[in-house]
């Protein structure tokens, strides 16, 4: 997908649907338990019990939470007898969010005029 040019409005340059499924995926990460198992998980794959000495909570709740991104795709297991070890299924993205996140992002507040004048001329572009 190319960049969008200056008279199309980039919201329409994906459909509801591709929205939707990103959606869902911020949605299964959008709990603090769950960032912390993936971004512990971003420095390489980890049987349970490992990753719960990382994110110390109940079993069962972690259970909870491993299946949640299991089914927002973000992780996967594989099982070798009783050993259940999880990975990223998206990295780049995983990666990404995460250092994202751990960065401070400053309020930039704008006065209404440098608002409506930016809109204004970028409305006129569009018309152009």
């Amino acid at each position: 997908m190319g960049t969008p040019s200056m008279n199309k409005n980039p919201a329409t340059t994906r459909t509801s649907m591709d929205w939707e499924s990103q959606a869902q995926v911020l949605r299964a990460m959008a709990h603090p338990v769950r960032l912390r198992i993936l971004e512990t998980l971003c420095e390489g794959p980890l049987c349970v019990n490992d990753l719960n000495a990382f994110v110390t909570i109940p079993q069962p709740q972690l259970s909870q939470h491993m299946t949640a991104l299991r089914k927002a795709e973000l992780i996967a297991c594989h099982t070798n007898g009783p050993l259940r070890c999880y990975y990223i299924l998206k990295p780049t993205l995983v990666r990404k969010l995460v250092r994202l996140l751990m960065h401070d992002h400053p309020v930039r507040g704008r006065s209404r005029d440098a608002v409506v004048r930016e809109a204004t001329q970028k409305r006129r572009l569009a018309r152009a």
